[in-house]
Order: C-alpha cells, then sequence, then structure tokens
C-alpha cells in the first residue's frame, strides 16, 4: 500500500525487481484480481505492477468531487504519481477496458516514458450503454438507484454479456468483485466513472496523439466494445497494429489468457 496525493493506492508486484517493468490497468466495477490469470505467465519476464485504482479493490475511494469525478484524465495523472514514486524511467502499458481507456490518457502524461503500449479491448469512442446504464444516470436519482439497488446478481449478469462463453465465468472472482464494489465508496466511484462514459469524444485527441508503439487486442465476440471500434482506433492511433482472439468476449485476460499473454509477449519483444 502507497500513500499518495489523493489516499493510499494498493500495488501489487510480481516478477524480477530488475526486469523491465509492466503496468496493467484495469476496468470500472473490477480490480486487480482481473489479471489474476495473465501475471503469473507475465512476471517471468517482467516486473509486473498490477494497482486498484483509487475508488476500487483495496484502494481508498476519495469522494467524486475531490476525485474530479474519476475522470480517465484524472486517474492518469494518479498513475504517474505512482510511476514517479517508484523511480520507474520507462515502461510498458497494458490497459483493458476503461482501463485502456486510461492508459491512453498515461501515454499523453508520460509521453516517451512508455515504451510500448497494448489496448485490450478499450473504451474508445461512444458506448451504446443497456437499459441499466441509461437508468443509473438518470438526473438525481441514478446515483442512489446505483447505489441501492445494484448487487452481485446484476454483476453476474453483466458477467454474462462480457464473457463469449458464459460457462467460463468464475463465480469465486464474481464474489471477490462484488465484495470489493460493495464496500463504503465504491459504487459511487464507479457511478462517478460511469458518467464519463456518455461523452468519449474528448479522447479523440488522446488517442491520435500516442507516440508509443501500440498494438490493440480485441475479443471477436465482445459484445460490450464491438471489434468494429478497433478498427476505426486502429486507423486513429499512428501505427497502430489490431489482433482480433477468436472465440473470445471482452475479457481475453479471463477468458483467454493464454492467446493475450502470447499477443502482450509477442509485441514487447518486437526489435
Amino acid at each position: 500500500m502507497l500513500t499518495l496525493s489523493h489516499g493510499r493506492l494498493y500495488l501489487s508486484e510480481r516478477g524480477p525487481a530488475a526486469a523491465p517493468p509492466l503496468l496493467l490497468i484495469h476496468g470500472l466495477l473490477v480490480h486487480h484480481h482481473e489479471f489474476a490469470r495473465i501475471v503469473p505467465m507475465l512476471a517471468r519476464a517482467h516486473r509486473v505492477l498490477t494497482p486498484d485504482l483509487f475508488g476500487a479493490g483495496e484502494s481508498d475511494a476519495p469522494a467524486p468531487v475531490i476525485a474530479e469525478g474519476y475522470s480517465f484524465d484524472w486517474h492518469a495523472r494518479v498513475l504517474a504519481e505512482l510511476v514517479d514514486r517508484l523511480e520507474i524511467d520507462r515502461l510498458a502499458v497494458v490497459g483493458h477496458s476503461t482501463g485502456g481507456t486510461i492508459a491512453a490518457c498515461l501515454a499523453h502524461v508520460l509521453g516517451e516514458r512508455v515504451s510500448r503500449l497494448v489496448l485490450v479491448d478499450p473504451v474508445c469512442f461512444d458506448m451504446s450503454l443497456p437499459l441499466e446504464g441509461w437508468v443509473a444516470l438518470l438526473p438525481r436519482v441514478g446515483p442512489a438507484l446505483f447505489k441501492n439497488v445494484y448487487r452481485r446478481t446484476e454483476l453476474h449478469r453483466y458477467f454474462e454479456k462480457v464473457f463469449a462463453d458464459s460457462a467460463k465465468i468464475d463465480d469465486d472472482a464474481i464474489d471477490v468483485y462484488w465484495d470489493r464494489l460493495a464496500r463504503p465508496g465504491r459504487r459511487e466511484a464507479a457511478h462517478a466513472m460511469l458518467e464519463h462514459l456518455v461523452d468519449m469524444s474528448p479522447m479523440g485527441p488522446r488517442f491520435a496523439g500516442i507516440r508509443a508503439p501500440t498494438l490493440l487486442v480485441w475479443g471477436a465476440e465482445d459484445r460490450i466494445i464491438p471489434p468494429s471500434d478497433g478498427e476505426r482506433l486502429a486507423a486513429l492511433i499512428p501505427g497502430a497494429r489490431l489482433e482480433v482472439i477468436e472465440g473470445c468476449g471482452h475479457a481475453p485476460n479471463e477468458e483467454c489468457p493464454e492467446a493475450l499473454v502470447a499477443r502482450i509477449r509477442g509485441f514487447l519483444t518486437e526489435g
């Protein structure tokens, strides 16, 4: 646990301390546990850093008004502070879903200090939110509904959309995610982040301004962020390459970990 400007931030470190650093950034409604299946494989050759973003997991959850509404840019500045605290000059970054959006903002903040960037099914353009998403965003009543009505059942229902094959859903992982999400301040933080998904237009310049070599990885059967968004994003980020994992949904790190790690390793070791 590290103390940063806005509170205590949880950080898991795996792998040799002298190995090239690799930062993994998780998405909305989950925390660092979403990378549990890929960290051991990546840690063979990298110093893998897996934080819980503020408002998630074991990290503190400052009030949204203090955390600038948990915007993507705000999270990126927090992670830049973490990188500085760890005295890391350059590192590779992997971000999944909204974690990929934050990773793009971090590449903007750190510039050349990001050696390579991997965006896994990132949120990049305006989303088609399900009905429950729009209900949660209703003025005044939305935050209360999200806090008091959203339960483990709704989280599991969301994961049924995340996975291409719902039989692969790990109920123990859902229990872990729900345990952390149900803690004080976590759903308020998640709701604040959800509000930023309504208008993704500010992210256009962030993606277009990326200069680090970038790999996009997409699940071919992603029902949350369609692969067509990956094609649009590949055209927007200079020099970006898109690779698609067949038979996989929105979370390759959980549903197809070996296939994802193979692509990450290959990209990080390119000349």
